[in-house]
């Protein structure tokens, strides 16, 4: 199969002994209903891969799978962890992956109207502030990078 966005995740599907598993179509369809979103098709090429495991990437080391994300409890702690670190984020998005109960985490705003979008990160400052800063990324470019740190950390350790 070919893809448009995520063809060099497609050409890698194994990093170190981890082999990325995907979701089916179906799956990607109802969390969008579920929630009342579209996900963008560089991201549904990434769920259709690595979806269901993520393998041997080196995302954060909290949630990241789309069954995990999707949940309710995932989405109210979510909600929570925004509202009590005052972290206001008005637009539409969407977490890719998060570490530390969402002390940091990887996201993308899903209204760019783009099937490619920037992605962004938030990360704990101290003294109880956080901040969002934008990784200067579209989303394939993120997971590109991602794959290429991951296979040097597959056969290095760092």
């Amino acid at each position: 199969m070919s893809y448009i966005y995520m063809q060099k995740l497609a050409n890698t599907p194994k990093i170190g002994t981890q082999k990325i598993r995907g979701v089916s179509p179906s799956e990607i369809t109802k969390v969008e209903n579920k929630l009342n979103i579209k996900f963008p098709l560089a991201y549904k090429e990434f769920l259709l891969l690595a979806g269901e495991y993520t393998g041997g990437l080196q995302l954060f080391d909290g949630h990241s799978t789309l069954d995990m994300l999707s949940h309710d409890e995932v989405l109210g702690y979510l909600k929570e962890t925004l509202k009590g670190n005052k972290l206001n984020i008005t637009r539409p998005f969407w977490v890719i992956s998060e570490y530390g109960n969402f002390d940091q985490f990887t996201f993308f705003y899903l209204d760019e109207n783009t099937e490619n979008p920037n992605v962004w990160g938030v990360t704990y400052r101290g003294d109880d502030e956080y901040y969002i800063y934008p990784l200067n990324k579209t989303f394939s470019e993120y997971i590109s990078s991602t794959i290429d740190k991951s296979i040097h950390f597959s056969k290095y350790g760092y």
